[in-house]
């Protein structure tokens, strides 16, 4: 993302939207999970597709284990750098995604501070929705149905232990 893309007079928010972007891609690259795309028509806007396990109720109401895309919308407004709310920043763009934290459309990774770096935001988020975190307390909870399933079934968690970060390999195959 370029200077001239991110609709800021101010530098200090350019130069941190900037520094998002390359330790975005960054960590984008050294993952096979996670695929990093900038909005063209909005930035500076991302949206993250974890290529994960998670889980997911269908509209009969059963709940079952996905390997999909999970879709995340980033969005940092202007003022991020003096406050954040996770629901100002995070979108669920996937439907049906079953976790304490999801409901509809919000998620939530816990207390953001302005600031947050967008690489913290893309872990958190990946363990949201792998069940590597998981607090089933509900008062806490987004979704208290998720949650009181969550309590009843912590032996499944999490559903994908693989770390983010993960290097690529490219393999070649060749015949004997």
């Amino acid at each position: 993302m370029s200077a001239h893309l991110i609709s800021s007079d101010d530098p200090v928010y350019q130069g941190f939207m900037e520094s998002q972007l390359a330790e975005g891609m960054a960590l984008s690259e050294a993952s096979d999970i996670l695929d990093l795309h900038v909005c063209p028509m909005a930035p500076p806007n991302f949206v993250a597709e974890f290529h994960c396990k998670g889980l997911t109720r269908d509209d009969a109401g059963e709940i079952r284990e996905a390997n999909e895309s999970f879709m995340v919308g980033v969005w940092f407004p202007d003022d991020y750098l003096r406050r954040a709310s996770t629901f100002d920043v995070l979108r669920m763009l996937t439907p049906g995604v079953w976790h304490p934290n999801v409901r509809d459309h919000l998620i939530c990774i816990g207390a953001l501070t302005a600031g947050t770096p967008l690489v913290d935001i893309l872990h958190r988020t990946y363990e949201v929705l792998t069940y590597q975190l998981c607090n089933p307390v509900e008062n806490n909870s987004l979704n208290k149905a998720a949650c009181a399933w969550a309590r009843r079934n912590q032996q499944m968690f999490p559903v994908d232990g693989r770390p983010l970060k993960r290097r690529r390999l490219a393999l070649e195959v060749h015949p004997l």
